[in-house]
């Protein structure tokens, strides 16, 4: 599958850049007039533009909310001598952190990069299963963390499509279930698809996306949305051959048929 819990942060961008300036524009962001050197950057330094987008949406909505919008931070960042160096201020909102501020958004993302890279590098943390945990100061596999990571990769698997191919319209799941294993992010269950039976749907909402046409297998099952046999989330396309369907939804799931890997 394209991102999972251990996919790089540090990859080439996953994203095209017309993806990631409409995105900011959707949001209104402030960071919009600075988005092509913002985008420059990212793809320079090695970091990957659509978690770097996943991550600033997660903690700002793009900059328009929180601390971010008196900070100008493109992920709040906590304030760090040796790696805000760009930061003219220290916001400190009484929740016991002090927060890097900025005097625009692009020397905010050239502090970001340092972030990451520090992460990487020094820490030993080039995952976003790994960076994440340490950036919200949360164990890794802990219920926070598990829903921080789970919001930026569904965020991560909407960017890759546009209107007209596949996107999320009915409810998402956002909790890990069993097929997940905590401690290493990897599926655990597969689930079987028949070439030319199998139905795939693009969200719950029951709208048809196309009928499986990879050969019969067996695909890799993220788990029931929201508890019911009514609805499981699949992927296939990299071990089952079909690059039209990475991501999609099945109906009517047969627990009996759940093949533990």
């Amino acid at each position: 599958m394209s991102i999972n819990y251990n996919s790089l942060t540090h990859t080439p961008a996953r994203i095209t850049y017309n993806r990631f300036l409409g995105l900011l524009k959707s949001k209104n962001s402030p960071a919009v007039p600075e988005a092509q050197s913002i985008w420059n950057d990212l793809v320079g330094m090695g970091v990957d533009p659509s978690f770097a987008l996943a991550q600033y949406r997660v903690e700002s909505q793009y900059g328009t909310a929180g601390y971010a919008v008196h900070t100008k931070s493109w992920g709040n960042m906590l304030y760090d001598s040796s790696l805000t160096l760009l930061a003219v201020d220290v916001y400190q909102p009484g929740n016991g952190f002090s927060y890097a501020v900025y005097e625009n958004h692009l020397n905010a993302v050239v502090d970001y990069i340092r972030y990451l890279k520090d992460y990487e590098v020094k820490r030993n943390l080039p995952t976003i299963y790994g960076a994440t945990a340490e950036w919200i100061g949360k164990p890794p596999g802990s219920s926070g963390h598990i829903s921080y990571i789970n919001t930026i990769i569904n965020d991560m698997y909407e960017y890759e499509f546009t209107d007209g191919q596949f996107y999320e319209v009915g409810d998402k799941m956002i909790y890990a279930g069993a097929p997940f294993d905590r401690a290493t992010g990897k599926i655990l269950q597969k689930y079987p698809v028949v070439k030319g039976v199998t139905t795939l749907y693009r969200g719950t909402d029951g709208t048809p996306l196309k009928t499986y046409k990879g050969p019969s297998g067996n695909a890799w099952f993220f788990g029931l949305v929201q508890g019911s046999t009514d609805w499981g989330l699949i992927c296939i396309g990299t071990l089952d051959a079909d690059p039209d369907a990475t991501l999609c939804y099945i109906k009517n799931i047969d627990p009996k048929k759940i093949v533990n890997v």
